[in-house]
């Protein structure tokens, strides 16, 4: 019995050793990742200080040309946003800008999916589990599954999200993020696997409170910064109930709502989209500058500068 505890104990205590060594290891790769998503994160959690922010989702970070919105609107400008995310997510992310800076304005594009619908939250916090350490994070993660505290006290689960992520963005990051934060798809549209008959739209949608919850949350933690809530275009165009709660609490809060998803200039238009759901490279371009155009005549932000082209937003 005597020679089986020691043996557990020096187990353990190998285990502890290497839990916090790796642990070690792939702090210093985020800290010194080269671009990428990491690169990406660590930027704006560390250094972003830019006039206009751009939250959202895949349809954020592939739609907004911040580098247009930068040069039409004269103020900087950078895109936050993040693949298969949502406002879980970006809560969290919105807690560590705001430990540094408060910028002017924040661009939140809405996806129904990943912003209001129910679904498993768990894989909203992965990124965030690399900031655990940071004041805020805990509780948004334990929000979600209070057992992750006794999860995180692994350093090794810490950064099991997505360690090959980590890795590649430390030796030679694959993913062409600019120095605006924007990601252009440079692909056409494949008709051939797209439905073109339309979706099919349920009779209900199921909302998730807690996904609610940080919405308000969102427009209550910072007076300071005035959000702006997008739906962007969409081929297929959209089942406005889907985003009947943001539509409601936009007014309640008195924020401003810009919906482009029935847009008659983007849907069924085959030349803006790489797929039903994303714009391409044109289409971003595109969609930026009409953007520009209908913050200009609703008066939502004050610029004096334009790209000199006159192509409205349809509403």
């Amino acid at each position: 019995m005597k020679k089986f505890i020691i043996k557990l104990s020096l187990f353990f205590a190998i285990m502890f050793v290497v839990d916090r060594a790796c642990g070690v290891f792939f702090n210093y790769l985020v800290n010194h990742a080269k671009g990428g998503y990491v690169g990406h994160h660590q930027f704006m959690n560390n250094s972003c200080d830019q006039d206009l922010l751009v939250f959202g989702s895949s349809r954020a970070i592939h739609h907004y040309n911040t580098k247009i919105l930068s040069d039409s609107l004269g103020m900087t400008c950078y895109n936050c946003g993040q693949d298969g995310s949502g406002i879980i997510f970006f809560y969290g992310q919105w807690k560590l800008i705001n430990q540094r800076y408060k910028p002017k304005y924040v661009i939140y594009d809405i996806i129904p999916e990943f912003d209001l619908s129910k679904n498993d939250n768990h894989k909203y916090i992965g990124w965030l589990k690399l900031y655990y350490d940071k004041p805020g994070i805990p509780e948004l993660i334990n929000d979600v599954d209070s057992t992750e505290q006794i999860k995180m006290l692994s350093h090794m689960y810490q950064y099991n999200y997505n360690p090959m992520q980590i890795i590649v963005d430390y030796i030679k990051p694959y993913h062409a993020i600019d120095k605006y934060g924007f990601n252009p798809i440079k692909r056409d549209l494949d008709t051939m696997q797209i439905k073109k008959t339309g979706l099919s739209r349920p009779q209900h949608y199921s909302f998730d409170s807690l996904k609610l919850e940080y919405f308000n949350k969102l427009l209550d933690y910072n007076t300071q910064t005035q959000f702006i809530f997008v739906f962007s275009p969409i081929w297929y165009g959209a089942d406005e109930r889907k985003i009947q709660p943001i539509r409601d609490l936009c007014k309640q809060k008195n924020v401003k709502f810009v919906d482009f998803s029935n847009n008659p200039k983007y849907v069924h238009h085959n030349e803006f989209f790489a797929d039903g759901s994303h714009l391409n490279a044109r289409g971003a371009d595109e969609f930026t500058v009409d953007l520009f155009h209908q913050l200009q005549d609703l008066g939502i932000i004050e610029m004096d500068k334009h790209p000199g082209k006159d192509n409205y937003c349809y509403q």
